[in-house]
């Protein structure tokens, strides 16, 4: 996915736009280095993406300069976010809504580049819409001016990537990426979460292996973002999240309650594979949930047949035999043949998945080792059971038992998909139906 970087001249007292004084940055000396920098970033940039004002301003500038900058300034991709322009003159140009920025996003090519566009800036960061900022910071006060961050925004840590000096006249490159948001659950465990988009609010819940970074979620979230606000979290051991012993699925409840609150006390929520049946659980028990949507929770409905106990996998990861642990949840949970197993060993992800092998002990307690559990018949809002065509039919028959258990459920088949392997904007797509 495209990520958006928003690139600032900025002031020491946090000025990037002053009337009167559009000139400031240019009374110091960047260097060849700081010169650099802005031509390399405009050269490695699939697109431009800017406010009506600075668009304008830059739109009576451009088109008559020339040299390799220009031509690349001119020739590349613009959008400009505005209701009030109609007619665009320079070329390559796309007049969008805020609200297209999140489907741009996804759209192939390279990455987006914000310059100036105060107004534009702060709304893509309130909707978690940006990646990176890169701020030329100058050592000069304007006292006065448009700053980037506007007085009232809402709390938002940054992590540091990169400092160092351009040129000899004081000015710093600083580069921030967003930290992700904490939530705190009621036995005092932080969970992390990150929130993208506009709109009602929708909470993702994850499954084995996955952390709020998973594609498949993070596809999700995408999907979504360009009409819900999305809270994607870390399910408590993994990722960002704390944990504390001993486990209870009481206390992953709390968890996604938590995070619930966080997004305004009451939200609509979707839980794939074993977070679907955590999201089950939270909603029989009466967490705020005022939508829910599952895909595929992995219960067993066929007599024969049981799924690794929490005991089992504990104990494999609590004997320091993580790689066993995976094995058995892989083989005997997820029906995975042996040779699959080996071979996936082999790969450089192999270890990210062993370092979360003590939460399948966790997964097992969520769905259990048998059938749907009577007690989802609980769940009392309306609910939204997909299933991918190409799954297994272990799979395909657990989806439609939840259909029938759950009481204002429905049952949508996703045609070509299949469990572990599902396209994300497919999933968000149906989401987004049901959600809306």
């Amino acid at each position: 996915m495209r990520k958006i970087i928003v690139s600032e001249f900025m002031t020491l007292d946090g000025v990037i736009e002053k009337p009167g004084e559009l000139g400031w940055a240019f009374r110091f000396d960047r260097g060849e280095e700081g010169n650099a920098v802005k031509a390399d970033e405009v050269r490695s940039a699939g697109a431009l993406l800017l406010g009506r004002t600075t668009y304008e301003g830059f739109a009576q500038a451009w088109p008559g300069q020339t040299g390799e900058f220009a031509d690349t300034m001119n020739t590349m991709p613009k959008y400009v976010v505005s209701s009030t322009l109609h007619d665009p003159a320079w070329e390559n140009t796309t007049v969008i809504s805020v609200d297209d920025v999140a489907a741009l996003k996804r759209e192939p090519g390279g990455d987006i580049l914000v310059n100036g566009s105060a107004e534009l800036v702060q709304e893509l960061a309130a909707r978690g819409l940006v990646d990176e900022y890169r701020l030329m910071v100058y050592p000069v006060l304007l006292g006065g001016g448009r700053r980037l961050f506007r007085d009232g925004a809402e709390d938002a840590a940054l992590a540091l990537v990169e400092a160092r000096p351009v040129g000899d006249d004081g000015v710093v490159l600083l580069t921030y990426r967003p930290r992700h948001r904490t939530a705190t659950s009621a036995d005092g465990t932080p969970i992390a979460y990150d929130r993208t988009g506009a709109g009602p609010a929708v909470v993702l819940v994850q499954g084995a292996f996955s952390t709020r970074d998973d594609p498949t979620m993070t596809g999700i979230a995408d999907t979504l973002a360009s009409r819900f606000t999305v809270y994607n979290y870390d399910r408590r051991g993994r990722g960002g999240s704390g944990d504390v012993a001993p486990y209870a699925v009481q206390r992953e409840i709390d968890d996604l309650t938590a995070v619930i609150e966080a997004a305004g006390g009451r939200a609509m929520v979707f839980g794939g594979s074993s977070g679907g049946a955590l999201a089950l659980e939270a909603a029989a028990a009466g967490a705020p949930i005022t939508r829910l949507a599952v895909f595929e929770p992995p219960y067993v409905t066929a007599p024969g047949h049981t799924l690794p106990s929490q005991e089992e996998l504990a104990d494999l990861a609590g004997q320091g035999r993580r790689g066993d642990a995976v094995e058995l949840f892989l083989t005997r949970g997820a029906e995975m043949p042996a040779e699959a197993v080996a071979g996936m060993k082999a790969q450089p992800f192999w270890p990210q998945i062993e370092a979360v092998a003590h939460t399948l002990a966790y997964e097992a307690a969520v769905v259990g080792e048998g059938p749907v559990p009577e007690r989802v018949a609980a769940v009392s809002v309306p609910t939204l059971v997909l299933a991918g065509s190409e799954s297994s039919g272990r799979m395909r028959d657990a989806a439609q038992a939840v259909a029938r258990r759950v009481p204002d459920a429905r049952l949508e088949w996703l045609e070509g998909q299949a469990h572990g392997q599902a396209d994300p904007e497919a999933i968000g797509l149906a989401l987004e139906k049901f959600f809306a």
